[in-house]
């Protein structure tokens, strides 16, 4: 079948996995049946130990010694894609080695691999002395002969309905993503990322916004008209201070002792306090000149002052004094309130200007502040107590608790109303400043207001939906209900299928005792000598059928048969002919065994006989050659021994690979092969001295004479003593049968 005709694609990518450091494959193949030829030593084992991984029966160990030698990490990617697979059509299996840490696995191929191979043996049967471990639990789920036709259509239809109804509401999800694409909002806040199916069948995004799509696409329009001239908010500053109130409540609770002064001469100085004041700093008592005019003054103009001195001293006019200042503090009180509503009128007319280009802040209103008449007068109360004050410092029958409690109060809440719309004055400017911050935050708004849209639109479509879902889910819970009310014993399965096994390759030498779990020789239980009575063949094939048999412990129900992916690394180690073809014959109907609808397997081997025979009865139907970190296509139907070394050969000629512990064999088994082809009856030392050629390379010549009397040289020739003799023994052939060498090349 040609490679474009094959409808599955397969590809290995294996990294430091052994000998595998750096292989990458990728092929065609209608099945998958396949047969991977290996030579020793090129990673093999190790492709089957790391399908193991994968194997629902294998624990995970460190897995250190999996990875190539000086290499920390490694991976094995296999991955199938069949466009014709009605249940999945990629399917990818990935394992992750880091050293010292368990490996990471990610297998979604479904396939439930089960591993033959040299560790499983020793694993499963050779730590138990080939005596089977008994230890199995469960249950396989079966299916019931119930007809569930009814059910089924009636699911097929619910599922026909769903889908079509999904259809519809993704359709309209895609139109209000339309929408919001042409207003340019960006497709990654979250936002419009949370605009899908999944959020608005499952109700879980829940959005509120109070304001509609159409209005909030106009203010869109309105902040693009913003100009970008428009001056910031003046940025108010907070000057009140409530510290003459503490002024107020000493001076008009504390009575003071009255001037022994004159009350005429203190009441006619009293308005010309200031004056005085200024006069008397001034004025040297030595020079006795009017601090103003500079004229001289007389005695009688010197008494006066010092009876003005008297008056500044006196502690009467010093509370006169204090009682002047904080009524002066009030009425700058006023003033600055007065000041703060003035400024603040201008703030708030500018605020609501540019407010209305900013949809986030369209809302957002400055504190309104309250009427301050009433506080004002309150003020003046002070003022007026004050004064009366000034008349009688002893007196402290004043009510004037009360008003610089409420007038305190009002300054503490104006202070707190400040703070808040100080705040809103910076955020307003803010985003002014940066149209991004408010066009993000108006994009968000746009989608969910169209998210509620899509929510009202779909209404019936998602209810109907939910309703289907869980129609759906009731039926199946009842089909597979009614299909597996079998309840298949697992423990009996094994039992089973490892008699028949046994069975079909021994006859009646060996039987299987379940009670003890044990094999039987001659009506005797082996037990631990199992060991010692199986020949290493037979051991080969008592692990082979319990591998078979354990198939079975991987499956959960009867539909995981159909699930099953055999991988088989060289199950005929120490067969002879007729084992081998048992062991080929069982894999043949393996789909017979376990009611497979389709059989899957790939089988490793470096037996060249136990390859053809796979090839040649058709029970592989891809053929591939394990190389060094490659993997190739075997077209021939056969492959001889001779044709694999020679081809090993060709290439160690060619300088495509290098030799290896095999190569001396190699040239043996080609030499000896011509040799009886052209004659029967004529031995290899004949040959060799027929054909000069051949026998004046010293290493050919010696190794040809040591295998004819049966020598083994422990000390390996070096590789230029190896590679010439290849040369020789391609360029023999290429002038004696050039066939050979063309069709292999």
């Amino acid at each position: 079948m040609e490679e474009k005709s094959k409808s599955i694609e397969i590809k290995f990518e294996i990294k430091n996995f052994g000998p595998l450091n750096n292989l990458d494959f990728k092929g065609k193949t209608n099945s998958l049946k396949m047969g991977i030829f290996a030579n020793n030593g090129v990673g093999k084992t190790f492709f089957s130990r790391a399908l193991r991984l994968a194997s629902p029966l294998y624990k995970t160990k460190n897995t250190n010694n999996l990875l190539t030698t000086n290499q920390t990490n490694g991976k094995f990617i296999f991955k199938i894609t069949n466009e014709n697979d009605p249940t999945k059509i990629h399917r990818n299996l990935e394992i992750l080695l880091n050293e010292n840490s368990k490996p990471t696995i990610k297998n979604d191929t479904r396939y439930l691999f089960h591993v033959f191979n040299s560790d499983y043996i020793a694993e499963n049967l050779e730590s138990y002395n080939y005596q089977p471990n008994d230890n199995i639990k469960g249950y396989i789920l079966g299916k019931s002969n119930i007809d569930v036709s009814v059910e089924q259509n009636k699911l097929n239809k619910f599922i026909d309905e769903q889908k079509l109804v999904k259809f519809n509401i993704e359709n309209n999800i895609e139109k209000t993503k339309k929408d919001l694409d042409e207003l340019g909002i960006n497709k990654n806040i979250n936002e419009y990322k949370r605009i899908d199916f999944e959020n608005l069948i499952n109700n879980n995004y829940t959005v509120k916004e109070d304001k509609s799509f159409k209005s909030l696409r106009k203010m869109q329009k309105t902040l693009e008209e913003m100009p970008d001239s428009l001056n910031d908010v003046k940025h108010p500053n907070y000057t009140i201070s409530n510290s003459v109130l503490e002024d107020v409540t000493e001076l008009l609770s504390t009575s003071y002792e009255k001037s022994n002064l004159k009350k005429s001469f203190i009441k006619k100085l009293e308005s010309k306090l200031e004056f005085i004041e200024d006069g008397m700093e001034l004025y040297s008592s030595n020079i006795h000149k009017c601090p103003f005019c500079e004229q001289d003054l007389s005695k009688s103009a010197i008494k006066i002052i010092k009876l003005y001195e008297s008056y500044i001293e006196d502690s009467e006019t010093k509370i006169i004094k204090n009682l002047n200042s904080t009524i002066k503090k009030l009425e700058n009180l006023k003033l600055d309130i007065r000041n703060h509503y003035s400024e603040f009128n201008e703030i708030t007319i500018k605020f609501n200007d540019v407010k209305q280009y900013l949809p986030s802040h369209k809302e957002v209103e400055l504190k309104f502040l309250d009427d301050n008449t009433v506080t004002l007068q309150k003020i003046n109360e002070l003022i007026k107590m004050l004064n009366v004050k000034k008349s009688d410092i002893t007196s402290t029958n004043f009510k004037f608790e009360n008003l610089n409690k409420e007038i305190k109060s009002f300054l503490e809440q104006l202070r707190a109303d400040f703070k808040t719309d100080l705040d809103k004055i910076d955020s307003l400017n803010k985003n002014k400043n940066d149209k991004k911050i408010e066009k993000r935050e108006l994009n968000r708004e746009l989608c969910k207001a169209r998210y509620l849209i899509l929510k009202t639109e779909e209404k019936t479509n998602v209810e109907r939906f939910n309703q289907l879902t869980s129609e759906i889910e009731d039926l199946q819970k009842d089909i597979k209900e009614k299909e597996n009310q079998a309840k298949i014993d697992r423990r009996e399965e094994v039992i089973k299928s490892l008699k028949d096994f046994l069975n079909y390759f021994f006859k009646d030498k060996y039987k299987f005792d379940p009670k003890t779990f044990s094999i039987i020789f001659k009506d005797e239980r082996l037990y631990n000598k199992a060991t010692h009575v199986l020949s290493d063949g037979e051991k080969s094939i008592v692990a082979f059928c319990y591998y078979l048999a354990t198939s079975h412990l991987i499956i959960g129900n009867e539909e995981d048969y159909n699930n099953l992916f055999f991988i088989i690394d060289d199950p005929v180690s120490s067969m002879d002919f007729n084992f081998v073809y048992a062991v080929t014959d069982i894999i043949t109907h393996l789909g017979t065994f376990f009611n497979h609808k389709r059989t899957r397997f790939i089988i490793l081997t470096h037996n060249l006989d136990f390859m053809n025979l796979l090839m040649s009865n058709n029970i592989i139907h891809e053929n591939f050659i394990l190389r060094e970190n490659d993997i190739e296509r075997w077209n021939e139907k056969l492959m001889l021994p001779y044709e694999n070394h020679l081809i090993d050969i060709i290439k160690i000629a060619d300088g495509k690979e290098s030799p290896s512990h095999t190569t001396p064999n190699s040239i043996r088994h080609v030499l000896e092969t011509i040799c009886k082809f052209e004659n029967r009856n004529k031995s290899i030392i004949k040959f060799m001295s027929e054909n000069p050629e051949l026998k004046k390379n010293k290493y050919i010549n010696v190794l040809m004479q040591d295998l004819s009397h049966g020598r083994f040289r422990s000390q390996s020739p070096p590789n230029e003593t190896i590679n010439n003799a290849c040369k020789i023994v391609v360029k023999y052939l290429e002038n004696n049968y050039k066939g050979q060498i063309e069709g292999l090349r």
